[in-house]
């Protein structure tokens, strides 16, 4: 499968910076590049993680016999409504990822160390639906006539801390991760066949919208070495670029949006050219919306604001084989 690299322009407003020519240790370079991204990679993982673990499983009551004129009487729908108010806490004490299934070599690791979610100060998080907002699964069809599976999830627009004490990349620590005060959604996660009939996956797409109040990625002792405060993912973004202040959001951001003809992609396949006769697992997943984070202060030096507006990923594929 041949990968398709896409560059997007990074471009933020003149805050008085005065840009210096600067000797960099090539080695600490490479250090903090590794740093944010399995600061990122991370983050993606804990939030997996966490919400597989806080979805508690549901109780079913027994089976019920019901008569031929009770069946009768039955009317069916093809989706249910969930309304849900919990308090949880997430305390996991180590989480590891090899570099191979094969207990027979010698395997390297990916440690996360003490993860947390809580509400910030070590005690519960809330989860929690409103009677007239529901969680929402449904069966059915668009305007296009496809058949799809939807889930409408309002259940995390109150804010979560994620937390992770340290990460150690082949027995090196590298510090630790924190999201503090993520909120996500509503959310809404529709997926279904190939349009084009096609077997070996699925069409999906996703939106939502996205705040955090910060996230820290700590380098070793150093305290917040990299901190981005105020982060907003949506459909689009307006106010003046260098003025958080200003700035207004409206709209999903979008992975995929299959009432456009544009869905994001789940194949497994075998591949018969780069890797011939390996099996894979590859995602195509379009992006749309705006990206703004309010400051990013490295090292104990604010850089001001970033805006990334109007991102339209047409096509970002993945591919992930053994």
């Amino acid at each position: 499968m041949t990968s398709h690299p896409i560059s997007i322009p990074f471009m933020r407003s003149a805050s008085g910076f005065t840009a210096r020519k600067l000797t960099v240790d090539p080695r600490f370079v490479y250090r903090q590049v590794l740093l944010i991204s399995l600061g990122v990679l991370a983050a993606v993982l804990l939030l997996l993680v966490a919400a597989i673990i806080s979805a508690g499983p549901a109780t079913a009551a027994d089976p019920s016999n019901l008569s031929d004129a009770e069946l009768a009487g039955v009317t069916a729908q093809a989706g249910i409504s969930i309304n849900v108010e919990t308090k949880s806490r997430v305390d996991i004490y180590e989480y590891h990822i090899s570099d191979t299934p094969d207990v027979g070599v010698d395997r390297q690791w990916i440690k996360f160390k003490h993860l947390t979610v809580d509400d910030g100060a070590g005690g519960y998080f809330t989860t929690a639906t409103s009677l007239d907002d529901p969680i929402k699964v449904d069966i059915g069809t668009n305007d296009a006539g496809r058949t799809l599976v939807s889930v409408y999830d309002p259940s995390h627009v109150l804010p979560r801390w994620y937390g992770i004490e340290d990460i150690e990349f082949v027995d090196l620590s590298i510090g630790s991760l924190n999201i503090d005060a993520l909120s996500m959604g509503p959310s809404l996660y529709r997926s279904g066949a190939h349009a084009d009939g096609t077997g070996g996956g699925y069409d999906f797409d996703y939106s939502t919208r996205i705040t955090a109040q910060a996230i820290r990625d700590t380098y070793n002792n150093v305290p917040e070495a990299l901190a981005l405060s105020g982060i907003h993912l949506a459909g689009s973004a307006s106010g003046t670029e260098n003025d958080p202040s200003t700035w207004t959001f409206s709209g999903d951001f979008k992975i995929g949006d299959m009432d456009a003809g544009t869905p994001a992609k789940v194949d497994v396949v075998t591949n018969s050219d780069d890797a011939p006769g390996v099996t894979s697992l590859v995602l195509n997943v379009p992006m749309q919306g705006s990206l703004r984070v309010e400051n990013v202060n490295f090292g104990g030096n604010d850089f001001g604001a970033i805006a990334i507006d109007g991102i339209n990923v047409h096509r970002m594929s993945l591919s992930f084989h053994p």
